[in-house]
């Protein structure tokens, strides 16, 4: 097992222990002999169970403890650690004497401190068992971290609670990884919306073809969100290129029903209310059919064969309206 820094060999560690189990006997033995409190029951602790006596008297077993890989901790009534693992403080990276009879807020960053404690309040107050407890760490160096606790209540033989005892699992490592699984699906969710606007953008290509005439290319199969982002396209290319045509190409599109015709329909038609005129060409008989069943006028509407007829129309028109103009600003200047 891994040491930190400032931490005693494994043997140094167990005879510390040790010491400290005959201190507690001697004190024990003392106190009966006299009538008094031992050391921990002047803490406000009396009659404490047999296993927790066990516990704390027993080297074979506080071996045992050091065998196991989970944090292990007991704490008396008023908070204060009685007994330790060798993984719980090795984990914290504190030697034993920093940790036996102190508090947490003797030991901790004051937050951490306040945590552990109402945590262990909570369960000592109540009587009742927590499972599978999530409490962020943090040493001293400052690096932190989460366990997965589960804390117990000792009682003695009345029934009062008289300390707790605790079975940790540093699960720091699973917390980055879910924090970094979260962080990737983000990141994707993010990409692939990025990805679906440039989809979006390249099944609606508006193209210049001329000065004020707009092509808009349309391939595949159109439904009703689709229908939306053509009409967002063709707005927002009439406005960015001033068109005066936008020539709408439907060859590529075997099939549309009725909601989506009439959904291309009120593009024309705010295409109109911006000053331009669109032009319809490469319509199937099923498309045809689906416009008419919209039950909407189609006398406005200009309908040519293919792509090629549109853009003669839509240049022709265009000069037809350039030299009506040059004719009107001629006779006025006469």
């Amino acid at each position: 097992m891994r040491k930190g820094a400032g931490e005693e060999p494994l043997d140094d560690e167990v005879a510390a222990l040790r010491r400290r189990v005959a201190e507690l006997e001697q004190a024990l033995a003392e106190a009966r002999r006299s009538g008094a409190a031992p050391p921990e029951e002047r803490h406000g602790e009396q009659d404490w169970p047999p296993a927790l006596h066990a516990a704390l008297q027993g080297a074979g077993q506080t071996a045992l403890l050091d065998a196991i890989p989970a944090l292990v901790f007991f704490k008396s009534r008023d908070h204060r650690y009685l007994l330790v693992n060798k993984a719980y403080a090795e984990h914290y990276r504190l030697p034993l004497e920093k940790i036996l009879g102190k508090r947490d807020e003797e030991i901790f960053p004051a937050e951490v401190a306040r945590s552990y404690r109402d945590n262990d309040e909570e369960i000592m107050a109540s009587g009742v068992a927590r499972s599978n407890v999530e409490l962020r760490w943090k040493r001293e160096d400052g690096t932190y971290g989460w366990t997965l606790e589960n804390i117990l209540p000792y009682r003695d033989a009345g029934g009062r609670v008289v300390g707790i005892v605790g079975v940790l699992l540093d699960m720091t490592d699973r917390k980055e990884a879910e924090e970094a699984l979260r962080r990737t699906e983000r990141e994707l969710l993010a990409t692939e919306a990025r990805l679906l606007d440039t989809i979006a953008a390249l099944s609606t290509p508006v193209l210049p073809i001329d000065d004020g005439i707009l092509v808009l290319p349309i391939v595949g199969h159109v439904d009703a969100a689709r229908s939306d982002q053509l009409m967002e396209a063709l707005l927002h290319g009439v406005e960015r290129h001033d068109a005066d045509f936008v020539i709408l190409d439907l060859t590529g599109v075997p099939m549309i029903d009725s909601a989506v015709a009439f959904h291309l329909l009120r593009a024309v038609q705010a295409v109109l209310l911006l000053g331009a005129q669109c032009v319809l060409v490469g319509i199937s008989a099923g498309i045809a059919q689906s416009l008419a069943h919209t039950g909407e006028a189609l006398e406005e509407l200009v309908i040519l064969r293919d792509l090629r007829a549109g853009v003669r129309y839509a240049m022709a028109r265009r000069r037809s309206t350039a030299r009506s103009h040059r004719q009107q600003t001629s006779a006025a200047l006469r």
